[in-house]
C-alpha cells in the first residue's frame, strides 16, 4: 500500500483497532479476529464483516488511513479477485467506484483551496457517507459548489486554478457518461474501491505553486 503506514508494517492487532470505537481494543467487534485470522492461515475467503466493519468506522468517523486502506484492499483481491485493487494512485483505472472516490477527493481539494485548510467542516465531513453509497444523491451539488470554488481560486490564482481544473476534468473524463456515472447505489465492493480511490488520490499532495511537482504523502486526517 502506497503511501504506507506511518510506524511500518504493523501486527495483526493494530489492524483490528482500526475496526474498533474510539480505537480502543476491547471495543474490537467480536468474532472478527479469529475469523480472519482462520482465512489467513487456510487461504479462504476473509469474513465479510471485515469489509462492513472498515466502511463502517470509515463512515463514522470520516478517517481513511492506510490500515484502513489495506484493509479493503485485502478484502477486494481475496474475496472479489480484483486483480485491479491498485496499490497507489491509478490515473487510467475507470472502475466507477475509484473514480468517484477520486473525483470526491479532488472536490475536496479544491474546496480547501479556496476557504483554507482551517475550514470547520469539509464536504468529506459532511458528505462522504452520502457519496460512497449514493452517489447519484450528492455529486451533482458538490460538481457544483466545486465550480464557484474555482471562480473564487481563479480571481487569486488563476494559474493554480486551472492545474486543479485540469485535473478535475482528466478526473471526470474516466467516468462512462454512456453509463450512469453517478449510480444511486454502490455494492460494499464499489464502496470498498471508492474509499481507494479517495485515499490514493487526497494522499497525493498538490502543488502550491502549480511550477512544482505533486508528489505522495501519508494522509492522516
Amino acid at each position: 500500500m502506497s503511501p504506507p503506514p506511518h510506524e511500518g508494517w504493523p501486527p495483526l492487532w493494530r489492524y483490528l483497532v482500526e475496526l474498533a470505537v474510539q480505537g480502543k481494543r476491547e471495543n474490537v467487534p467480536p468474532l472478527i479476529a479469529g475469523d480472519w485470522m482462520r482465512a489467513i492461515l487456510t487461504g479462504t475467503p476473509y469474513p465479510l464483516t471485515l469489509l462492513s466493519a472498515t466502511l463502517m468506522r470509515i463512515r463514522a468517523d470520516g478517517e481513511i488511513n492506510a490500515l484502513r486502506a489495506a484493509l479493503l484492499k485485502s478484502v477486494l483481491i481475496r474475496n472479489f479477485h480484483a486483480k485491479e485493487a491498485p496499490v497507489a494512485l491509478d490515473p487510467a483505472s475507470k472502475d466507477t467506484g475509484y473514480v468517484l472516490g477520486r473525483l470526491f477527493a479532488a472536490y475536496e481539494n479544491i474546496q480547501k483551496a479556496a476557504l483554507g485548510r482551517g475550514v470547520n467542516a469539509t464536504i468529506r465531513d459532511k458528505f462522504y457517507g452520502s457519496a460512497c453509497a449514493t452517489p447519484a444523491r450528492v455529486f451533482g451539488s458538490l460538481a457544483a459548489n466545486a465550480f464557484n470554488h474555482l471562480a473564487k481560486i481563479r480571481k487569486e490564482k488563476p494559474a493554480f486554478a486551472h492545474y486543479l481544473q485540469d485535473e478535475l476534468q482528466q478526473i471526470t473524463n474516466l467516468l462512462e457518461i454512456g453509463a450512469d456515472p453517478f449510480p444511486s447505489s454502490l455494492s460494499q465492493e464499489s464502496q470498498a474501491k471508492f474509499a481507494l480511490g479517495y485515499y490514493h488520490q487526497a494522499s497525493f499532495r498538490k502543488p502550491a505553486d502549480p511550477g512544482q511537482e505533486p508528489h505522495s504523502e501519508e494522509h492522516s486526517q
